[in-house]
């Protein structure tokens, strides 16, 4: 005996409740959430709570690096490509398409999803601690601009990541010495670990 019976065996969107569409979009990927805002028109002001998505940004805390970086951005580029030439065999040679403020991110409170290149240009630690709840994704490469802690480069660095550049200052402490040298050794694994 089926639960729920409907004619043709179709359950219209009008009676699913609230709250399982609302957790359908959000667990949807990007082009099955535009599909089932189609199949459901009702779904559309849920589609707008949805995370950003993007595959290459820049995140700063300071406005004249956003500008700077804006100038810097390229935007419909695709860069799989070109990174070999780009980046070289030791180096990385990071690229982005969007530019976005950590105080813009934290007062939107919409999560970000990375999909490609993350780059962090922080002039103190606290923004990190700010902004490390909204970001999630399975960014391949980091690039890390001004302060950070130990700590915080580990949270960063998940099984994705495959490429990292430190520029700048990195604080660790110095019971910590050991565990950066065997992380560092560790990371270096393979010829697309830079």
């Amino acid at each position: 005996m089926l639960f729920v019976e409907y004619e043709h065996e179709n359950l219209p969107s009008r009676n699913l409740p609230y709250a399982f569409k609302s957790r359908l979009i959000d667990l949807a990927s990007l082009n099955d959430a535009f599909k089932v805002s189609i199949a459901c028109p009702e779904v559309k002001t849920l589609r707008q709570r949805r995370r950003k998505f993007y595959n290459h940004i820049y995140i700063t805390d300071h406005t004249q690096i956003r500008n700077v970086a804006m100038k810097e951005s390229c935007e419909r580029l695709n860069f799989h490509w070109l990174r070999y030439l780009a980046d070289g065999p030791y180096t990385i040679d990071p690229t982005w398409q969007s530019v976005l403020l950590v105080d813009d991110i934290v007062d939107g409170k919409r999560p970000l999803y990375v999909n490609d290149t993350l780059i962090l240009n922080f002039k103190s630690t606290e923004s990190y601690d700010r902004l490390m709840p909204f970001i999630v994704g399975s960014y391949g490469r980091l690039v890390l601009h001004g302060q950070f802690t130990w700590a915080q480069v580990q949270n960063l660095i998940h099984k994705n990541v495959k490429q990292v550049r430190i520029m700048n200052e990195m604080e660790v402490q110095q019971e910590d010495y050991n565990d950066v040298v065997n992380f560092v050794l560790s990371f270096a694994r393979g010829f697309v670990y830079k």
